[in-house]
């Protein structure tokens, strides 16, 4: 069976995509549902109907050992879900018993069977194990798939995808991808997460993700094993991760724990309840307190999917938007765990250098920045490579005029030029404007996208106040100006800054400078 998916939209190292598989289509990024094939808390079709659901995943396994009479009647019938089935053959088992009582081949004869859209070769998950260990599952791993692969063939009905195993160690994560890559895999899924966020680990999860997705075709979607919790969802989608499954929907509903966009908290914890889903508005926090625990489960279970989904919508919207990264920002902060990752993520230069190729030149909205760490995000690092770049190419008056940002906002910008000119002595100007965390822009760019979309606070300009001088000046310095006059126009941009920039080039700068007011 063939696979096909197409990237509609990118941001960051995220996207939004269709997944196809035997005709059904899945948006990604996706949440796919862990759904038992013996006890299904929330029906899967319900979960099709009420939240559009539109893959879930569910243990092969568990229906070969439990219910392989009714394997005749296939997957989909059987957990009563007509959406794309994704099976998993039994690789959690391996994770928490060890071992499971099926050979790699069987499994996948089964998963065949049973007509699987999505099928999971036998894999060894790694967990949070030492080195040699670790080696050892990867092996493992590998020599299941190789055997897989091998008696199913390309010619299989399901779509395989390639188990990808390690865990923190990145050169065997690349190792896996690298032999994945000469068998054809059309898609991957990255195991042994759960340790981690269990474990609030969050930071080498970072690398881990981007250890496999860097070294993936940008091409192939990336599933993420285990990824449950909605304030996860924006940082491994923008790591490159399209489709995440989980069972902690029902896993937390049964320790009463109520799941938010940015934390989970218990349900003795609440004075409302701070949702409009469906299950929300048909209680109080009172009345689900008390309730009988089979109906309170099953409104948490409701409730915690419901978040999962909506989490998804909004990371697609910020995607679309062009803001996945200020979405980022706001989920970062639920957890200092999740700072720490995200920071790594804004950090590490690969995966800020892959981002930046991806990253739209040009979006439906413009930027807004917040602090220092905002200046990392790629499309301000590509507005100051552009300036850079810009500003080598060109040929260069004698004079330079320095204005305030907020002239690009005016409307007759024939009456300013000419009032510049006065001041300059009519003779050949370079216009820059100043104030922004650009530091200088040339009014030829000054309209072009970001440098007069960003909005950004002016907490964060007096926060690098002291770099963005250095940076104005080895710019006027590379351009040898003989004259430099620095325009105030009304109130100064921000308290003390023009005249701070004024006396710094006069005392750094080999040219007059002039500090002159435009009213």
């Amino acid at each position: 069976m063939e696979l096909e998916f197409e990237v509609k939209h990118k941001d960051l190292l995220g996207r939004v995509g269709v997944l196809t598989v035997a005709g059904k289509r899945v948006t990604t990024p996706a949440f796919v549902p862990v759904i038992n094939p013996l006890n299904q808390v929330i029906p899967a079709s319900d979960m099709k109907k009420e939240l559009g659901c539109e893959i879930v995943i569910t243990n092969s396994f568990i229906i070969y050992k439990r219910l392989s009479e009714r394997a005749a009647e296939g997957v989909h019938s059987i957990i009563g879900f007509d959406g794309v089935v994704m099976t998993d053959s039994g690789g959690y088992q391996v994770l928490e018993y060890g071992e499971v009582d099926v050979s790699p081949v069987e499994i996948a004869r089964f998963q065949e069977l049973i007509g699987s859209d999505i099928a999971v070769p036998l894999d060894k998950p790694t967990g949070l194990v030492g080195r040699k260990q670790a080696e050892k599952t990867v092996e493992q791993t590998l020599q299941n798939v190789r055997m897989t692969m091998k008696e199913v063939g390309r010619d299989s009905r399901c779509v395989w995808v390639a188990p990808i195993q390690g865990g923190v160690y990145t050169d065997l994560i690349e190792r896996c991808v690298d032999e994945y890559k000469e068998m054809g895999f059309s898609m991957y899924c990255l195991g042994s997460p759960t340790p981690l966020m269990t474990t609030y680990k969050y930071e080498p999860l970072v690398g881990m993700i981007s250890a496999a997705r860097l070294r993936i075709s940008f091409g192939k979607p990336l599933h993420l094993f285990g990824a449950g919790h909605p304030m996860l969802f924006s940082l491994a989608v923008a790591l490159g991760c399209d489709l995440f499954d989980s069972a902690s929907y029902a896993l937390f509903a049964l320790e009463d724990r109520y799941m938010l966009s940015d934390g989970t908290v218990r349900l003795e914890q609440l004075s409302t309840l701070p949702c409009s889903c469906k299950a929300c508005q048909m209680t109080s926090v009172r009345e689900l307190q008390t309730m009988p625990r089979g109906e309170r489960f099953k409104l948490l279970s409701w409730h915690n999917l419901n978040v999962c989904f909506q989490e998804l919508r909004q990371v697609r919207q910020a995607i679309w938007e062009g803001r996945l990264f200020e979405l980022l920002e706001k989920r970062a902060r639920a957890h200092p765990a999740l700072y720490e990752a995200f920071q790594r993520l804004t950090l590490d230069e690969s995966i800020a250098s892959a981002s930046a190729k991806l990253t739209p030149l040009s979006k439906k909205r413009g930027l807004f920045l917040y602090d220092r760490v905002s200046l990392r995000r790629p499309e301000v690092r590509r507005a100051m490579s552009l300036l850079e770049n810009f500003e080598m190419s060109r040929k260069v008056s004698t004079n330079a005029v320095l204005i305030d940002f907020r002239v690009t906002t005016v409307k007759n910008q024939s009456k300013l030029l000419e009032k510049l000119s006065s001041l300059v002595g009519g003779e050949g100007f370079e216009i820059y404007t100043y104030g922004t965390p650009y530091g200088l822009v040339p009014f030829a760019l000054s309209n072009v996208y970001p440098y007069s979309q960003t909005t950004f606070t002016s907490n964060l300009v007096k926060d690098v106040e002291k770099e963005l001088l250095e940076k104005i000046l080895e710019t006027l310095r590379k351009k040898m100006f003989k004259r430099v006059l620095v325009v105030e126009r009304g109130k100064d941009v921000y308290p003390g800054f023009t005249k701070v920039l004024a006396r710094l080039l006069s005392e750094r700068l080999d040219a007059e400078v002039l500090h002159v007011s435009l009213r």
